[in-house]
């Protein structure tokens, strides 16, 4: 959910279909080590935080703009802090759109209570968030101090991009799934980046520059995958959830890595905001070649209506982009490790599911891409996915649209003839 961040013992944050609730750094059972147990008095807590706001501004790349409060919060409360943003961010109405989107895609089963299940996620050992709404981090009770110092640092960082930039703007519904995925991996990877660092020099006694530690993104997730046991809700999602709560931490920190290395010696290390935030998935999984060598933007592609049809209209059960990330577990999921590559040379992409009277479903899904050889790769793997799963009825077509290379795809129910389905054109494709 766009609008708040959260900090659970093992597990990270969530994204689904242009809606953004997190859960930053569970990283702690990683990060916190000997802090664990550690117990201090209630009120000493905004004494520990003063004391980080120096060093963290150095390592963040911003300055404090106001003193930040911090409060504690019963665990009950918490769930009932979660309950409301997921009502507020996830309207009913939207929340099957992307059940039946991912369900369309092969995602999720049909079977799955999507609410259900983020609740259960965003509530497996969450100790405290940040609320850019009242600009206040929230601890939960019981935890002591030091055994909260990872979730302090992650937050306060959080805290200090706030004072920079509204967050709530930056991951707004309007700006569509693929661009609040990017944004949030920017806003997360940098606290955890910053988190790391700060840890890193506690350990050694000597300063860090975070932009020169070990990729973080491929250390942290074996670890990661290595407490899975200790979290079983998280441990029995399906892969799309379990990808699109990692990465805004695993990504997110490397790319602000990225992001750094290519600063000049010497010059401050810029924060992943204004024209250093990233625009695409695709920016923050290659940034190197998608955002520092040369700036490649999204390719923004626009629906026009659903024609009628013979038998009635059909309806809109829900639009958005998927993007690079979203389209390479799309693939993974189907046809295995290392089909995500396919999805390099992504430039943009628009789907609309859409509904019969009779209530049978397509998935109208565009995709442009950087070169014909590109398109033909994916409109090949959707192919090869087509061919193997059971119940779907699917159209792939390679077109050229204002001389770029596209891929139609109608992935619809059993039973619907996709010739058939009512095709909303492709009416645009923007910078």
């Amino acid at each position: 959910m766009r609008s708040w961040r959260a900090t659970a013992r093992g597990q990270c944050g969530a994204g689904y279909g242009g809606t953004r609730l997190v859960l930053a750094v569970a990283l702690l059972g990683l990060a916190t080590g000997a802090c664990r147990g550690q117990e201090r008095e209630d009120e000493r807590l905004q004494a520990v935080v003063e004391s980080l706001v120096p060093q963290l501004e150095r390592l963040a790349g911003l300055e404090a703009r106001a003193p930040i409060a911090v409060t504690r919060q019963g665990r009950e409360e918490m769930r009932a802090y979660v309950v409301r943003k997921l009502e507020e961010e996830l309207p009913e109405e939207e929340l099957r759109g992307i059940e039946a989107t991912y369900e369309a895609l092969g995602l999720l089963p049909d079977t799955l209570d999507l609410r259900a299940l983020m609740l259960d996620l965003y509530t497996e050992q969450v100790v405290g968030y940040y609320d850019p709404e009242s600009d206040r981090l929230y601890l939960i009770e019981g935890v002591g101090a030091d055994a909260l110092r990872s979730v302090l640092v992650h937050e306060l960082v959080h805290a200090l991009q706030d004072q920079h930039m509204d967050l709530d703007s930056l991951v707004a519904r309007e700006h569509g799934n693929d661009r609040q995925t990017a944004a949030q991996a920017a806003i997360e990877g940098h606290a955890t980046l910053v988190m790391f660092a700060l840890l890193a020099e506690e350990r050694t006694g000597a300063p860090v520059d975070p932009g020169l530690l070990p990729d973080l993104g491929a250390q942290l997730r074996p670890a990661l995958e290595g407490q899975n046991e200790r979290f079983p809700v998280f441990r029995t999602a399906p892969r799309i959830i379990r990808e699109a709560l990692l990465f805004p931490y695993l990504q997110g920190a490397s790319f602000v890595q990225a992001l750094w290395r290519a600063s000049p010696d010497g010059e401050k290390r810029p924060a992943p905001l204004g024209e250093n935030l990233p625009a695409s998935t695709e920016q923050v999984m290659w940034p190197e070649a998608r955002f520092l060598e040369e700036r490649d933007p999204p390719t923004e592609l626009r629906l026009g209506p659903t024609p009628a049809a013979a038998g009635g209209a059909w309806r809109t059960v829900h639009e958005n982009t998927l993007g690079a990330l979203e389209t390479s577990i799309f693939l993974t999921q189907h046809l295995g490790a290392g089909a995500d590559t396919v999805a390099f040379g992504w430039d943009g992409d628009r789907f609309r599911l859409i509904e019969a009277p009779g209530g049978e479903r397509a998935l109208v899904w565009y995709s442009v891409w950087d070169g014909p050889a590109e398109a033909d790769r994916f409109a090949d793997a959707y192919r090869r996915i087509a061919a193997v799963r059971q119940g779907r009825a699917v159209r792939i077509e390679r077109l050229e649209v204002e001389g770029r290379p596209v891929v139609l795809v109608v992935d619809a129910d059993r039973g619907v003839a996709p010739e058939g389905v009512p095709l909303p054109p492709l009416v645009g494709l923007g910078g």
